[in-house]
């Protein structure tokens, strides 16, 4: 079932499932008329975005305000507000239970301690309200009411990650002084003031949900803003774990056998290489390589811990659909070890069993990250409180209870749902 998903989701994104073939005949050898690669398009920044913050205004977001001295929280109204219009339209809402638009300039209220007044924190409720045209903002401590993170994940994997977009999380410190309520499964309260230590100060968050070009042009503009302020982290998750996955667009080709170069379809889309084969029996291969670069705002991967998925589409009546044989496609990546960061990617198969005579071939392969391979950055496991503390009753205001298991919960439902890639490697064949 899972490896059903994966080659549905490689169809999806990494070749168009509905090409037409605007010239017949392609197995006449005559040069043929193909449209353009519809591959899965780079990230980009739209124009204009709609901007809707949402406010967790319960009491737990109280003692956020109370501390006069070096609080970045009482500026955040302000910030958002300058930021959003930069982007487009910004809409202020406050949630507790339920979710309730502000006008005017009611947001900056936000600052004012009397303005937290909700008892339950309904997190679940925003994600259901949102809607994915626009970006979306929620700013909160991360503590739901029943402590019911699985449904919340659950929701964002449906309503986001299934439909390619992306999620990050902004942990921000800040001082201070209040009650915080709803700890654990059995909703906890205590009381906690971080006074004026920086180490002491306590994280809140900003969960930024929208397509991957309205995200990261936010994180830009947000760290433009904000650079020289508290204490910050951050984690993107998408579809792509690097910000730029590397494809034969921008890897360097070291190796080819049984291939040469051809351009009989001006391919346009320099992912894509349309190649001629010289032997129907020997095997090709093809290997190229990329640098690797750890981003700081991402997954941690490990490219020794890494899977392969394959996919080879034929034309048949008109349309481009899955091969009926099985084929020998396989794929691997090794360490470059004449480069710093550097890997090598290898594409092999034979043609006789891989690809369909009188007919273009199209061949795909991935390298995606095992389930192991892929883990939160740091800051996630050091601001993090987990149950047995709770239960003990080793409350500690600089952390944030389950923190890591809820992001854990988000990163697996990136990884289910829009199986992000390492690299990919796409070419076009007519096996004549």
């Amino acid at each position: 079932m899972e490896n059903h998903r994966i080659r549905h989701k490689l169809v999806l994104l990494m070749v168009m499932l509905c090409l037409l073939i605007t010239t017949a005949g392609c197995g006449s050898g005559d040069e043929q008329a193909l449209p353009a690669m519809d591959m899965l398009p780079k990230v980009s920044v739209p124009e204009h975005t709609d901007v809707d913050v949402y406010w967790d205004a319960t009491y737990s977001m109280q003692g956020f305000t109370t501390v006069p001295q070096d609080n970045f929280y009482r500026t955040l109204p302000d910030q958002l507000s300058d930021i959003g219009s930069s982007m487009g339209t910004v809409t202020f809402y406050r949630f507790g239970e339920s979710v309730q638009q502000l006008e005017g300039r009611q947001h900056r209220d936000f600052a004012n301690p009397a303005t937290y007044n909700e008892v339950t924190t309904a997190i679940h409720n925003v994600i259901d309200t949102s809607s994915t045209d626009h970006l979306t903002i929620i700013v909160t401590d991360l503590f739901e009411s029943n402590a019911d993170w699985s449904n919340v994940a659950q929701k964002i994997k449906e309503k986001y990650f299934a439909k390619h977009q992306a999620v990050a999380v902004i942990g921000i410190r800040n001082p201070f002084k209040g009650d915080i309520f709803d700890v654990g499964l059995d909703a906890a309260k205590f009381t906690y003031d971080s006074g004026s230590n920086p180490a002491a100060y306590r994280p809140f968050y900003l969960v930024v949900m929208g397509s991957e070009g309205q995200v990261t042009d936010f994180i830009k503009r947000w760290k433009s803003r904000t650079s020289g302020g508290p204490e910050m982290h951050y984690l993107v998750l998408s579809e792509n774990l690097l910000q730029d996955t590397p494809t034969l667009a921008t890897m360097e080709t070291t190796e080819t056998e049984n291939l040469y170069p051809d351009s009989t379809i001006k391919q346009q889309d320099k992912r894509v290489k349309e190649y001629g084969i010289d032997s129907k029996t020997k095997p090709v291969s093809l290997s190229a390589a990329f640098t690797y670069k750890q981003d700081t705002d991402r997954c941690v991967l490990d490219l020794s811990k890494v899977k392969f998925y394959g996919q080879v589409m034929t034309v048949t009546d008109g349309q481009w659909q899955p091969a009926s044989m099985d084929v020998d496609l396989n794929g691997s990546i090794e360490k470059d070890p004449d480069k710093d960061n550097g890997y090598i990617m290898h594409m092999k198969f034979t043609p006789e069993a891989s690809l369909t005579r009188g007919s273009w071939n199209l061949v795909t392969a991935s390298i995606v990250p095992a389930q192991d391979g892929i883990t939160l950055p740091k800051w996630v496991a050091d601001w993090n409180m987990d149950g047995a503390q709770i239960t003990q009753g080793n409350m500690d205001g600089s952390k944030t209870a389950n923190i890591r298991r809820l992001l854990e919960s988000l990163k697996d439902a990136s990884m289910e749902a829009a199986h992000p890639m390492i690299s990919s490697m796409t070419i076009v064949i007519n096996y004549r």
